[in-house]
């Protein structure tokens, strides 16, 4: 589907820059790529996102254009093989598939899909592949969602997923966490022991106005912290568990956001990294000696010359933040050093354009997807 990434590209108004040449660079080729429609290779056109099992031995990746929820082995070598692709149908709603992310058994992975304000719960094994095991949608009508949203009654969103942009999992909590940019929210669920997502709260703007246009979520590794970036809202906002085990309110970061679109927090939510997609600065935030989250250090474009940036994540030390720039076609790693970012070095490979999501295959190694180059990378960092 073209009008996923027609959206991505001209929806955040992103014009294209040269990287900056006294940028420090990691492994500039590619160990090993995989590109949609090469070779047999399928459910690579836009790739967004991607997840890992827990033993590292399985890739799975979501395409927005696609449509489709992929699977891919990681070999002995460290070289990719294509398993299996679902696509999108009347039975599997992967329009527009933006997010994916996989339990701590290896066993459930959980897909977010844009245009079908669907998520989806597919068990894996590797005798079986995928399957699809639950739906969660509204089955709203794309047209309703998208160009009359005024019209959906409360009643008829009563799962927090249209327009449902970002899907986070937390490991201590065993929780899901979906930011929807049109139910303006975030909505948390709760997985059973089957692994099957139940709605436990509902977060959204009759309480927030911060969260209108709700794309990004995120919590600390002890749950105890989460943090949302809002679009239209042009504000992250951060909330705290209570002894109920329910979020409520706790600040809105001091800053003024044109467009934030990541957040991520690190150190255990003791610092929390916001990216804006307008302007591109890099916001790092601490927690204070009274508890609030305080804006410590913006690092600018003029400061890291990257343009488009769209994600932020943790690195694997988990000592340092990793951004993605869909323009500059660069991932960026900066050391988080007391009260500031030190950018440290960039994955920027000739050939590949658009970085959308990393993971970590072992300490030497990593999984990238490239969106405009329909293309899955390992490295050798």
């Amino acid at each position: 589907m073209k009008t996923v990434r027609f959206f991505l590209y001209i929806f955040l108004s992103i014009t294209a820059v040269a990287a900056n040449a006294n940028t420090l660079s990691i492994e500039q080729t590619p160990s090993y790529v995989l590109t949609n429609d090469v070779q047999g290779v399928d459910g690579l056109n836009n790739p967004r996102d991607i997840a890992l099992s827990k033993d590292k031995k399985w890739v799975f990746v979501a395409s927005a254009d696609d449509n489709s929820l992929s699977v891919f082995k990681v070999n002995s070598d460290l070289s990719l093989s294509h398993r299996q692709t679902i696509k999108s149908s009347d039975r599997i709603k992967l329009e527009g598939a933006l997010s994916v992310v996989s339990d701590d058994s290896g066993q459930n992975v959980y897909v977010l899909s844009y245009y079908h304000s669907a998520l989806l719960h597919f068990s894996y094994s590797e005798k079986t592949g995928l399957a699809l095991q639950h739906t969660l949608s509204d089955n709203l009508p794309f047209a309703q969602v998208f160009k009359q949203p005024e019209t959906i009654k409360p009643e008829q969103d009563t799962v927090g997923l249209f327009g449902g942009y970002e899907l986070a999992i937390n490991h201590n909590t065993n929780q899901l966490f979906i930011a929807a940019t049109v139910s303006h929210g975030v909505s948390v669920f709760n997985l059973n022991q089957d692994g099957k997502p139940i709605l436990s709260q509902r977060i959204h703007t009759n309480k927030d106005t911060a969260l209108s246009g709700a794309v990004s979520v995120t919590t600390n590794h002890s749950g105890q912290f989460l943090a949302v970036a809002g679009m239209k809202g042009k504000a992250v906002s951060i909330y705290k568990r209570n002894e109920a085990g329910k979020f409520h309110f706790y600040q809105t970061l001091k800053h003024p956001f044109d467009m934030p679109i990541s957040v991520a927090f690190a150190n255990n939510g003791h610092y929390l990294i916001a990216v804006d997609a307008i302007n591109n600065d890099i916001v790092l935030a601490q927690k204070n000696h009274e508890q609030a989250f305080e804006v410590l250090k913006v690092v600018s474009k003029d400061e890291h010359d990257i343009e488009g940036l769209n994600k932020v994540t943790l690195s694997r030390n988990q000592s340092a933040i990793l951004t993605f720039s869909e323009q500059s076609h660069r991932i960026d790693e900066f050391q988080i050093n007391e009260a500031s970012l030190i950018h440290s070095r960039s994955l920027s490979p000739s050939g590949l354009q658009s970085a959308t999501a990393l993971e970590f295959i072992n300490s030497t190694h990593a999984v990238s997807t490239w969106a405009k180059s329909d293309a899955i990378a390992v490295f050798k960092l």
